[in-house]
């Protein structure tokens, strides 16, 4: 502002004391809370507006990133609770291994089965009791849309045989193949014995014996035969065939992740029970149901490690929208600071020149009302 010599009627001059107190008033003000709006926006009401639009988003962004703190946590409980879950997948792998040993007494495999058993409820109780804040995280509650997935028959061991080839010369699934396991065994006459260990009932049933060549089909699974013969005898392969999934859909765990409205994020979190990994029936009894379990064991860490994999994903991506909301704030903050805060060097420049006129006018108007009462003694002595 200006300072200006106010007019010596009295009646401009007191005007002027009234302006120059009022905008005295609003310079202290502003320099003592520092705020441009702390007598109120109708000095510049655009400028609160703006102000008010840029700080409310900039607390949505603040507290945007105090729901990714959450999402974070809970998928850092979830990671701990699928690390315990795999360390009980090795450990009943192992086992397995142990009881396909044609030297264990029925003792034996009893044992390692009432191990087994108790790491598979293990794993069933991990997944069912792991939360956050009272939300289930492993369950299959919040596993989103799990896609459906074909029928496979993976050859998991093949071994080779003497005319060139292996046991095996290939495996296919269709659209009807159960779970199981699929053993082929060169026996002395030089066909293929093959036999096949469901997965839910852990029946082992024999499929036939077949030559080099041939092909059979059984459960949807079909199996060709390699150039076998009985110089390879108990040589061996060995087929991991996999049912088809329809797929689901499930809830999601869904956060807002921006300031503004309709920025969310889907957090979802896989089914770590047995059943979503695909474990039907953990049976330790004999070697045939041993190598079905460790078929079953491979494919539900492969699933868990998928899981691992996307929660670490989700964890990044949420890492960014975190630095991009601070990033966000902190530009909105600076931008309504400017707006909306007082600068000290101008407001004390202000508060100076306020003072200033404010003592101005005072003695002119003092000089003014001295003038006139001088007139009046005057007036008074002709009266």
């Amino acid at each position: 502002m200006s300072v200006g010599i106010p007019s010596a009627n009295p009646a401009y001059s007191l005007q002027s004391v009234l302006t120059a107190q009022l905008q005295l008033l609003t310079d202290v003000a502003a320099e003592t809370s520092g705020s441009n709006f702390s007598t109120g926006t109708s000095s510049d009401p655009s400028g609160a507006a703006i102000y008010n639009f840029l700080t409310t988003q900039a607390q949505g962004a603040d507290q945007a990133n105090e729901n990714i703190s959450d999402a974070s946590n809970a998928i850092n409980v979830a990671q701990g609770a699928t690390s315990t879950i795999q360390s009980s997948l090795s450990t009943i792998n192992s086992l397995a291994i142990e009881a396909n040993n044609g030297f264990n007494s029925p003792s034996d495999n009893a044992a390692l089965q009432a191990e087994a058993t108790q790491l598979t409820q293990g794993i069933n109780q991990i997944a069912g009791e792991t939360n956050f804040n009272g939300t289930a995280l492993l369950d299959g509650t919040n596993s989103g849309t799990t896609p459906a997935t074909a029928a496979s028959a993976t050859i998991t061991n093949n071994d080779a045989v003497g005319a060139g080839g292996a046991v095996l010369s290939s495996a296919s699934a269709s659209g009807t193949t159960t779970s199981g396991t699929f053993t082929a065994t060169v026996d002395a006459s030089g066909n293929a014995d093959v036999t096949y260990t469901d997965s839910t009932t852990q029946a082992t049933t024999v499929v036939g014996s077949f030559a080099a060549g041939s092909s059979t089909t059984f459960d949807g699974t079909t199996l060709t035969i390699g150039n076998v013969s009985a110089s390879d005898a108990g040589q061996s392969a060995t087929v991991q065939a996999t049912a088809a999934s329809s797929g689901s859909t499930a809830a999601t765990a869904t956060i807002q992740t921006g300031a503004s409205e309709g920025q969310t994020t889907n957090v979802t979190f896989a089914n770590a029970t047995t059943t979503g990994l695909g474990i039907a029936n953990v049976d330790l009894s004999n070697p045939a149901s041993a190598t079905n379990t460790e078929g079953q064991i491979s494919g539900a860490e492969a699933s868990l490690g998928a899981s691992d994999a996307s929660l670490g994903a989700q964890s990044a991506s949420l890492s960014y929208a975190l630095q991009n909301n601070d990033v966000l704030s902190n530009n909105l903050t600076a931008s309504a600071s400017a707006i909306g805060d007082t600068s000290e060097a101008s407001a004390s420049i202000s508060s100076n020149l306020s003072s200033l006129q404010q003592q101005i006018s005072i003695a002119v108007l003092a000089r003014a009302n001295a003038d006139a009462g001088h007139l009046s003694s005057f007036l008074s002595q002709y009266a």
